[in-house]
């Protein structure tokens, strides 16, 4: 990867048509076309797992996430589906043994938080509110072209993990995902990151189980293994 965050920007510019064919190819036609039909009635934005294993050179969809700018005629579409709606008003969808979770724009945790932004800037706004900077970024589907922050090619220059937008609903999920990251993609921590989850960890409970429970179906910490990191950090 080049180190020129310009370069790394072209790179990004010219991956607009590639990765909208990656996700033709990779996702199953029931997906592909569900998340089409929506491009129909809303402004279609993918953001998440999906664009950062891309660009990792990682070929696993584990599942498929997506912002819509209204939810507005879709209920029609969304009923077709295995489909309820999740503990944060989002919509999980299940299609072909594949997970869509579907969030309506205005109802994002993080621009609850900052209610008078206004929606023209939200598709602008949304990548600023990702807790790490491998998540700085969201993919159009109407436009077919990618939206970034200075902290997505900074990531893609220096595989290094940093923190973007702090404020989180799930403090116990970063810090796991922290070490899960880490060792998954082989990513560094930043001094920034490694500040903020020892300062997290302080401040919350230390039970990290079942969150690993629901979101990864399993434990990969124990609590103690979690403590004993935490204490040994470094960053790079």
């Amino acid at each position: 990867m080049a180190k020129k965050l310009a370069d790394i920007q072209e790179y990004i510019e010219l991956q607009n048509k590639p990765f909208s064919s990656y996700l033709k190819n990779s996702l199953t036609n029931n997906v592909y076309d569900f998340i089409e039909e929506m491009a129909l009635h809303t402004k279609v934005y993918l953001f998440s797992g999906i664009i950062r294993n891309y660009f990792l050179k990682n070929k696993t969809i584990r599942d498929v996430d997506i912002v819509i700018e209204s939810d507005h005629d879709l209920m029609e579409l969304m009923n077709q589906y295995d489909c309820r709606v999740n503990s944060f008003g989002g919509y999980k969808v299940k299609i072909d043994n594949l997970v869509v979770d579907v969030w309506r724009m205005d109802k994002t945790w993080a621009i609850n938080k900052h209610q008078t932004i206004l929606n023209l800037w939200l598709d602008t706004y949304i990548p600023h509110t990702a807790f790490f900077n491998f998540s700085a970024v969201v993919f159009s589907i109407n436009e077919e072209k990618f939206i970034y922050t200075k902290y997505f090619l900074r990531f893609l220059r220096d595989k290094k993990m940093d923190v973007v937008y702090a404020p989180n609903a799930n403090y116990h999920l970063c810090v796991v995902n922290s070490f899960y990251y880490s060792e998954k993609y082989n990513l560094k921590f930043s001094k920034k990151l490694v500040e903020l989850l020892k300062k997290i960890h302080s401040r919350i409970d230390k039970n990290y189980v079942p969150v690993q429970e629901k979101h990864f179906g399993k434990v990969l910490y124990q609590n103690f293994e979690i403590e004993e990191r935490l204490k040994n950090m470094v960053y790079s």
